[in-house]
């Protein structure tokens, strides 16, 4: 039942407005979250719960049943519950989709594995008015993102994540998490290294992104491309390399939200575009 779809179609007839602050949004948020992980160091491996305590540099405590013979932790979801800051909630969250999940299955089917929470996340972020996104890579990691327009994520982030090769997904990745961060020049120079490995597979060479840029124009002619296409795609490239030579190659440059936002699309626009050109 798309009750989130119900909801917003009554709000629309009687025309009623949110008007809940950002804070208020990321509340709900939180507590929906809150809700899908509650017992989620049950379901983690001990291991991973001692990883989580050593990354976060959080004491390891545990819970012990005598009679049982047993003992449990809240030390995730403890960690959880006190995390206000918004960006460390998602990244949280991204970390612990890192760690061991064992599925546990019943009645012929997984009812409570990485792929069910992660569902319930997607669906809590859809009921949620909160600017974030989500999305499996190519290599099955789970990361979080700053969210942009719906149709364009779809296109041009998760889509760019199921064709990247090994290299170039990892850049990619690091890139919209550097973004996410608002390490703005190490997101730059992120996409300059998914580029550059981007040419590097077609090509197979190892060469930088200046002198692949001069192949794949010549590439894209051999197949027909169309001439005012082609040398748009090779501006933009050449463009793209003095930009990145002058503000983020040598990690000192200038870069703000909307222009690193706008490198991350222009990028997986060419990237796209490329991949269905070339085969």
């Amino acid at each position: 039942m798309d009750l989130k779809g119900k909801m917003d179609r009554y709000n629309k007839r009687w025309n009623i407005i949110n008007n809940e602050s950002h804070e208020e949004n990321f509340n709900k948020f939180k507590i929906r979250i809150l809700n899908i992980l509650k017992d989620i160091d049950s379901r983690v491996t001990e291991d991973s719960v001692k990883l989580f305590c050593q990354l976060y540099g959080i004491p390891e405590v545990w819970k012990r049943d005598p009679y049982m013979n047993s003992k449990w932790s809240k030390n995730i979801i403890d960690r959880l519950v006190e995390e206000n800051n918004e960006i460390e909630f998602y990244k949280l969250i991204e970390v612990i989709f890192s760690l061991t999940i064992p599925g546990l299955s019943g009645y012929g089917s997984n009812v409570y594995s990485k792929s069910t929470i992660h569902n319930e996340v997607i669906e809590a972020i859809n009921f949620s008015n909160v600017n974030v996104a989500t999305t499996i890579t190519d290599g099955g990691e789970i990361i979080f993102y700053p969210k942009g327009e719906e149709v364009l994520d779809q296109e041009l982030v998760n889509n760019i994540l199921l064709f990247l090769k090994e290299k170039s997904n990892k850049h990619f990745v690091e890139a919209l998490n550097f973004y996410q961060d608002k390490n703005y020049i190490k997101s730059a120079e992120s996409i300059r290294r998914c580029l550059e490995e981007f040419l590097r597979e077609i090509f197979q060479n190892t060469k930088g992104l200046k002198a692949n840029t001069s192949l794949i124009q010549d590439r894209l002619k051999e197949l027909g491309n169309h001439t005012n296409i082609r040398n748009i795609i090779g501006n933009i490239f050449n463009y793209l390399d003095k930009y990145f030579n002058d503000e983020s190659k040598h990690n000192d440059g200038e870069l703000g939200d909307e222009e690193n936002e706008f490198l991350i699309y222009q990028s997986a626009l060419l990237m796209r575009y490329i991949s269905k050109i070339i085969k």
